[in-house]
């Protein structure tokens, strides 16, 4: 072949990625401890790839020199030709009591993954004694992450004219409308600030704007709405993310920013936005916000934020803490009904076998829960 001639491509082998992060935990662990070595619980399956994957936990896997290991496994049980010519690469982390990945983690790439019944993994993940004397195993529990890459080709004919589909940019549109107040036709007036908006945007977005704009009692040409009991910067943020789905890019949210967004979102019936706001605020939950997040979460109908909240502030490990803090007094007198669920969630987590009776009754009598 002469230098420069062009060479006509038959096929184009992408390669190509797919990942599953799947996480678990195990409770009661020490009932676990009764199967022998070799065998298994099926702590997970799932699809990945074409390819149906199963995820075993071994609580005696290999056993070298009267030392006990225990051991993660991941098995593909499908057998298809999709499978042909994969590589994977796994990661497996034990995670601690508040949900971080820990530095026992173990990683490792294959291959030469092709057939179904064939199990990767790791035989020799950690001494058994040494898994039971860590934080790792919490109130009789152990949390495990899966993170699996599945790498595969992709075929494509060359001799075909391919069409790149662009990303989409609908939020940059909505968000240049919001930007520019072109063809707003309704203004809010808060903090003596002055924000134009577009009913018809804010309507599709929010059932509270939608009564307020289009229902039967509210007057549809109202164009000018004053704002009490919000803060201006917190509405601004409100609309954008109404206008783009997402919170702003450049955006440094505080835990007081992200406790005021999330009474905003319950506002306006932004149902998504309150849980990105309960994760934000789950993130950073700490000895002195857990009990006044709790409340905040109680008031707001937020039952994930809530449970991880009562689970938080019912651990062993940060109760008392919890309990001299002025977010704590404040629940005291918002609720008994979250005290008793605190006080229940303790008793599940092992108060009564953990804690003498007397460190019990002057937990529950510091609760006023009798």
């Amino acid at each position: 072949m002469a230098d420069g001639d062009k060479v006509e491509m038959d096929a184009i082998c992408r390669m190509e990625t797919q990942t599953k992060t799947y996480c678990v935990k195990i409770e009661r662990y020490s009932l676990t401890k009764v199967l022998t070595n070799g065998n298994y619980i099926v702590i997970g399956a799932f699809h990945l790839a074409g390819v149906f994957w199963g995820f075993h936990f071994y609580p005696n896997g290999h056993r070298v020199a009267d030392t006990d290991f225990i051991s993660f496994i991941i098995v593909p049980l499908t057998e298809t030709s999709i499978t042909l010519g994969m590589g994977i690469e796994y990661e497996i982390s034990l995670l601690d009591s508040k949900g971080r990945d820990s530095t026992v983690t173990k990683k490792c790439a294959n291959s030469d993954f092709r057939w179904k019944g064939h199990t990767y993994g790791f035989g020799k993940f950690m001494k058994r004694i040494d898994l039971e004397a860590s934080e790792f195993l919490n109130d009789d529990c152990l949390t495990v992450k899966l993170h699996l890459t599945v790498i595969k080709p992709s075929f494509s004919d060359a001799t075909r004219k391919q069409i790149i589909v662009q990303s989409s940019d609908l939020h940059l549109h909505f968000g240049g409308l919001l930007e520019s107040g072109e063809g707003a036709d309704v203004t809010f007036e808060i903090e003596e600030e002055v924000v134009r908006a577009h009913r018809n945007v804010l309507a599709a977005r929010s059932p509270v704007f939608k009564a307020q704009f289009f229902g039967s009692v509210m007057d549809s040409k109202m164009d000018k709405i004053t704002l009490e009991g919000m803060r201006a910067d917190v509405f601004k943020i409100v609309l954008q993310y109404i206008y783009t789905d997402m919170l702003p890019s450049e955006l440094e949210v505080s835990f007081e920013m992200a406790q005021h967004l999330l009474v905003a979102a319950d506002r306006y019936g932004l149902e998504r936005l309150k849980v990105i706001c309960g994760k934000m605020l789950c993130d950073n939950l700490a000895v002195e916000t857990a009990a006044s997040t709790l409340v905040l979460a109680d008031q707001h109908n937020c039952t994930q934020l809530k449970d991880v909240c009562i689970e938080f502030v019912a651990s062993r490990d940060v109760l008392d803490a919890v309990m001299d803090t002025d977010g704590f007094k404040h629940l005291m007198s918002y609720s008994s009904s979250l005290l008793k669920e605190i006080l229940d969630k303790g008793l599940k987590q092992g108060w009564s076998s953990n804690f003498s009776r007397q460190e019990h009754n002057n937990k529950t009598k510091k609760m006023r829960i009798f």
